[in-house]
């Protein structure tokens, strides 16, 4: 049967040696491939004599990693310095190798606590699953891993995956919905698509506060049903999953829940074309996968697993 492969580019940064890390554990845990790769970025260092000086510490930062892989029991397939512009070589290799996941330090050799240029560049543009990496893996493995979902097939797809990593690793999952209840006012105008059984274009319509409160309970009930189908997935699986509801605005409550309940990885997921779903839409994926301050897998839908089913 074919394995897994992944996919690790290095710079010599803390942060890359902790994503070779997290890659080595997924490789021996799933049973996969590795591949670990340093770009030499041609944008920047363009002379023949300088190219060569830094293919050179390409090398040593390849031989460093496979020593971090061999530590975690893990012998790596293929290790290469690869010359050009960084986002373009990663895709390419991982086109070439049909990699199922790239592990990236979400920072980089810089100290930003945001996501580094290259590492979102792939984010965005990369076919399979990404995970930007942050701080070292904890010796146990993951204790506490967060799921959003907003009941969408991508989302479900992103909780099955997550849900495999759990059962592998013996963490505990909190699978989470955010509603934002503000929508709901007591005082709102008719607009034009609200036109109709008496209601005119400019009406003021008043809802009483008894009203508002229930369409607000009524968002949180079924915000919780949405959160409930991943709990029953982790229940068949024999994962200790439980669900948390939050109201507000997404982005804030995700990275509150992080911080609040001591998780260290999210998985989440993206549509099949390259728009994160609706829970996770625009701002709100790129501020988690941006800020978080633990790791996150995105996964992407759109990648049809053609080798270990990712749903044991």
């Amino acid at each position: 049967m074919a394995k897994f492969q992944y996919l690790v580019p290095v710079d010599g940064s803390v942060q890359s040696d902790a994503a070779v890390v997290h890659a080595a554990r997924f490789t021996d845990i799933y049973g996969a491939e590795l591949t670990i790769v340093h770009v030499v970025d041609s944008s920047v260092y363009k002379e023949p004599e300088i190219v060569e000086s830094m293919e050179a510490a390409g090398e040593a930062y390849l031989d460093q990693a496979k020593e971090i892989a061999a530590e975690n029991n893990v012998t790596v397939k293929s290790a290469k310095v690869l010359v050009g512009y960084p986002f373009d070589e990663i895709i390419h290799e991982a086109s070439e190798i049909d990699c199922s996941v790239i592990f990236i330090g979400a920072t980089g050799i810089s100290r930003s606590p945001y996501i580094g240029t290259v590492a979102s560049r792939v984010l965005r543009g990369a076919e399979c699953h990404v995970m930007l990496v942050r701080g070292d893996m904890p010796t146990e493995g993951y204790n506490n891993i967060l799921i959003p979902t907003d009941g969408s097939e991508s989302a479900e797809y992103a909780a099955h995956s997550g849900l495999s990593i759990a059962k592998r690793f013996g963490s505990k999952v909190a699978c989470c919905n955010i509603v934002d209840t503000s929508h709901v006012v007591e005082t709102r105008v008719v607009t034009a698509g609200g036109v109709g059984a008496g209601r005119h274009y400019g009406d003021v319509i008043k809802l009483s506060k008894s009203m508002a409160q229930k369409m607000r309970q009524r968002m949180l009930d079924e915000s919780a049903k949405i959160a409930e189908r991943v709990k029953e997935i982790a229940d068949a699986k024999g994962v200790d999953a439980r669900i948390v509801v939050r109201d507000g605005k997404p982005a804030q409550e995700i990275l509150k829940i992080i911080r609040d309940e001591g998780i260290d990885l999210v998985v989440m997921g993206y549509t099949g074309k390259r728009m994160v779903s609706k829970l996770l839409m625009g701002s709100v994926s790129e501020k988690v996968a941006s800020t978080a301050p633990c790791s996150v897998i995105v996964v992407r839908s759109t990648r049809m697993e053609r080798v270990v089913p990712v749903y044991e």
